[in-house]
């Protein structure tokens, strides 16, 4: 039986080798052939690897980007309540410096980025109703640091925590759309959203944000507040809310982003 006179290799490819008596030797495959070719498929496969990632974390973010109606139409019922006093040199007004407190805020009927019916009305729950711009950088800061206090069990017993999304602007640079931004922050408070002409935010006196007025169980105005404030103030009001009492104002300025800063919408006439 004649022997294969070709050599194999200890990878068990044929060698490059001339055939004898002067014949063509037939192309093969080196184990070095083979080697490279199995090295450029595996950065082949890398690639289509990292692609596929690429791509799915693209379409992820896109799908957690919402795309239901960021705006939605508000009842208001009751007299508007009057602006807040810039000239006050107040972060948190009283009635020494505020018209406003110890009067009945209107009633706002809304809803939720679901559709979800949220009212802010006389329940009997006292409340503290915060009015976020999602292009503000002070609404920004101030989110986490609040959600951060509920997180911790801060919120006293009696009073709810309550949102309203206003002066919405659609422009991917900033930081729309606002309930998608909520739900980045782990925002866990009832959300309300303003309409296109923010009547919310203007029956409720705003003129900056963030803004909050803070409310009794009967829908009586306890004090309201421009500005991000810190920590230490915001525990200050909630407990007073709890306990039914008025508050002493606190002098400054407050960190806040007036409404002067944000696009100018009309409000229709009533």
């Amino acid at each position: 039986m004649a022997s294969d006179d070709k050599p194999k290799n200890k990878q068990g490819f044929t060698t490059n080798v001339p055939k004898k008596n002067g014949g063509t030797a037939a192309p093969t495959i080196s184990a070095n052939d083979s080697s490279n070719r199995g090295f450029t498929i595996g950065i082949l496969a890398l690639v289509v690897i990292g692609l596929g990632a690429i791509a799915f974390l693209a379409s992820t973010r896109e799908s957690d980007i919402s795309d239901a109606p960021q705006t939605a139409a508000v009842e208001v019922s009751g007299a508007p309540i009057i602006e807040f006093p810039r000239d006050a040199g107040a972060a948190v007004t009283s009635a020494a410096n505020d018209g406003a407190v110890g009067q009945l805020a209107p009633t706002l009927v809304g809803t939720d980025f679901d559709d979800t019916e949220v009212r802010i009305e006389a329940d009997g729950v006292a409340k503290a109703v915060y009015f976020f711009a999602h292009h503000c950088p002070f609404c920004q800061e101030e989110v986490p640091v609040l959600q951060a206090l509920i997180d911790a069990g801060q919120v006293p017993e009696g009073v709810e925590v309550y949102a309203v999304s206003t002066s919405v602007q659609d422009a991917p640079n900033r930081n729309y759309p606002p309930e998608t931004w909520l739900n980045r922050e782990g925002w866990t408070p009832k959300v309300m959203r303003d309409d296109e002409f923010n009547r919310a935010f203007n029956a409720y006196g705003g003129s900056s944000f963030p803004y909050t007025v803070y409310l009794d169980g009967e829908n009586r105005i306890v004090a309201r507040s421009a500005g991000q404030l810190d920590d230490s103030i915001t525990l200050a009001l909630w407990q007073n809310l709890a306990a039914g009492s008025f508050v002493e104002g606190v002098e400054g300025d407050g960190t806040n982003q007036s409404d002067a800063d944000a696009e100018p919408v009309d409000t229709p006439d009533e």
